[in-house]
């Protein structure tokens, strides 16, 4: 009985050090009013990811949305990235909304019983 104690108590204090990831099942992701001929590649993800580009640019993740990130180039040779899973909301949600805008906010939008909204400032890491 000796023996358990120990490796429960190292079970419990591993599960409390773990960082918790959010859980999204369908991550979307808007690069809003950031110069034409902007372009972003994604990475950290295994999920099934499609794009569409047009006057903006937009990512849609299926799957292993946690450590999502993009690196993205603007005309004028100026570099960003943008760590989107950090961005998540806590807890499991089935879809996810952000739009990433180039004064350097997201707007991040998810349904947990209703609507919710989250602004996050200072997002774009230049390089």
């Amino acid at each position: 009985m000796m023996m358990r104690a120990p490796a429960l108590m190292f079970a419990a204090m591993l599960a409390t050090a773990t960082p918790a990831f959010a859980v999204t099942d369908v991550l979307t992701v808007d690069f809003g009013f950031f110069p034409q001929g902007t372009t972003c590649k994604i990475f950290n993800t295994t999920g099934k990811v499609t794009m569409r580009t047009g006057r903006e640019i937009e990512f849609k993740i299926k799957g292993d949305t946690a450590k999502v990130a993009f690196r993205c180039s603007q005309p004028d040779g100026r570099t960003f990235e943008v760590n989107a899973g950090a961005l998540l909301p806590q807890g499991d949600h089935r879809r996810v909304s952000m739009q990433i805008n180039q004064d350097d906010h997201a707007h991040v939008l998810w349904d947990d019983g209703g609507l919710r909204k989250s602004i996050v400032p200072g997002i774009l890491v230049w390089r």
